[in-house]
């Protein structure tokens, strides 16, 4: 059920990307959403709520990139959007933790969350949230789970970051009609290694269950 935003034959020429269709899910976002396949959070959000799906989202994605090729690529979330523009049944979205890694521990980290939703819930996530609006999609964001505070990461540092978005995005929803914000920390124990892939940073298959099973419930 997975449709890649860019597949192997666009390298070549292009493929076809499905038109919108108001019964149906498209997922976009960062390896968070990407991971685990076919035991994804899409795919188990889609088969619970017996959603056709396609899924955009892609491993290295960010919100906002500034790189060309890696945009073509589709490392690009406001792409993967702008690639599937129109009214779906609802969109899910993951996004912001690879805009940040770099300045996570730093100075410039404040500058670079609030560029993604800043103090007064402006920036580029909102306004792609609001683009997906106007096309008549409802939205999910999905908001990253704690790490393990036992386990050192490269998003170690970037957990205060994370914590201010999580609160931000939640308060947008608060008055944003047509918008839910799911904190995957609900359902993910960051200390229950069992939830989290090797890395510690990715969900494991019964991680990516169990927030896949929280977006079900919470998709219009």
């Amino acid at each position: 059920m997975r449709f890649l935003a860019l597949c192997a034959l666009a390298i070549f020429g292009g493929c076809g990307t499905p038109a919108p269709d108001a019964g149906r899910l498209l997922t976009i976002g960062d390896s968070v959403m990407a991971w685990n396949g076919d035991r994804g959070i899409p795919e188990v959000a889609a088969t619970t709520r017996g959603l056709p799906l396609v899924d955009a989202s892609r491993s290295g994605s960010r919100v906002v990139q500034d790189n060309g090729v890696l945009s073509a690529l589709g490392l690009d979330i406001a792409g993967q959007w702008a690639a599937n523009r129109g009214r779906w049944a609802a969109v899910a979205m993951t996004g912001g933790g690879n805009d940040l890694r770099g300045t996570c521990g730093t100075a410039d980290v404040d500058s670079a969350r609030d560029a993604l939703i800043g103090p007064g819930l402006d920036g580029a996530i909102p306004a792609l949230v609001a683009d997906m609006l106007a096309a008549g999609s409802p939205v999910v964001y999905v908001g990253y789970y704690d790490a393990n505070p036992e386990v050192t990461t490269g998003f170690s540092a970037c957990q205060p970051a994370f914590d201010v978005m999580n609160a931000r995005m939640a308060a947008l929803a608060d008055r944003t009609r047509g918008l839910t914000f799911l904190d995957a920390g609900t359902v993910i124990d960051p200390a229950d290694g069992s939830l989290l892939a090797a890395d510690a940073v990715h969900p494991s298959p019964r991680g990516s269950q169990l927030i896949g099973a929280a977006l079900a419930s919470v998709l219009p």
